[in-house]
């Protein structure tokens, strides 16, 4: 059922009005009483709303979950590995078209997904759909992003109580709390939000971590979801510098990545945080034509509309 025309004089047929009422609990819910995130996924596409007991059942749901994961996961392909959403709804859902359904398919998102786009709130219900509904086929990393901090200063706190309220808001900066760190793929890969760090000798570290809280100004947990490589001119001549373009953390070189890479029988760093115009990077700092020791992925297209990246 949509909304009616209130002046009866600017009906454009080949545009669809939006849903006129949020989804009934027969419709948010499947036969198991788990989201119909297919049903879901479309009504948010459709401009549908959600109403907030819903949504925070889903977010208590998504947050019991996420809970009971370690800090440092594993993951064994097939795997798809999404890099920074930002709030593109709609650059989401064509990439989960394009990757398929987590049935098929396991995921591992890199974190920030929320802030900057306008359908901030919508990627955060669908991602959470997608967790409740296949627990095991789908990986929530914490990005920079996914803080009081971040979302107060940027526009995620704004967008929440626009569409919901400050309750809401608070039981989704809990479960942001609650997500896990990293996570191995395939026993040959590191996905982590940001990068490595000076402190980081062995991954079992990450393990130790006390992760249920609001992110750090400096340390390893910083570092983890905050450092980035550094330019290729760079890599081979530095171990770690500052990183003065975030005012935190530090960029990392080459040596310290092959060690720890090395030291765990893995090949490369795959992360997210950095806008790169062709949609990912490969940071071969051996060559060319060598394997990279690090991967970067951006998975938000024409970013803020502004990078006409990919």
């Amino acid at each position: 059922e949509t909304l009616p025309d209130p002046c009866d004089d600017r009906v454009v047929k080949d545009l669809e009005p939006p849903p006129m009422r949020p989804l009934s609990d027969e419709l948010f819910y499947d036969a198991s009483g788990l989201p119909n995130y297919t049903v879901i996924k479309k009504h948010l596409a459709k401009e549908g709303k959600v109403v907030k007991e819903h949504f925070m059942k889903l977010i208590s749901d998504t947050t019991e979950l996420l809970k009971k994961e370690d800090n440092l996961l594993k993951m064994a392909e097939p795997v798809c590995v999404v890099g920074d959403i930002h709030g593109q709804y709609y650059d989401f859902l064509h990439l989960l078209e394009k990757a398929g359904s987590p049935k098929k398919i396991n995921y591992i998102f890199l974190g920030d997904y929320v802030d900057r786009g306008m359908f901030s709130v919508e990627v955060v219900i669908l991602l959470f759909c997608l967790k409740v509904a296949h627990p095991d086929n789908v990986v929530l990393l914490r990005g920079n992003h996914e803080c009081r901090n971040m979302t107060e200063h940027f526009t995620f706190r704004e967008e929440c109580i626009t569409k919901f309220d400050e309750e809401v808001y608070k039981a989704v900066m809990e479960a942001f709390d609650s997500m896990p760190l990293a996570c191995v793929i395939n026993e040959r890969y590191l996905a982590v939000h940001g990068g490595i760090s000076p402190e980081l000798k062995k991954l079992s570290q990450i393990s130790k971590l006390d992760r249920f809280a609001e992110p750090p100004i400096k340390g390893l947990l910083c570092d983890l979801l905050w450092s980035d490589p550094m330019n290729d001119e760079d890599a081979n001549d530095y171990e770690f510098t500052d990183n003065k373009e975030r005012e935190c953390s530090y960029m990392f070189g080459k040596k310290p990545t092959k060690k720890l890479l090395d030291g765990h029988n893995l090949m490369s760093v795959v992360r997210a945080h950095q806008v790169q115009i062709e949609g990912y990077k490969m940071h071969r700092w051996d060559g060319e034509s060598s394997f990279p020791y690090v991967i970067t992925l951006f998975s938000a297209p024409n970013y803020c509309d502004y990078y006409s990246n990919k």
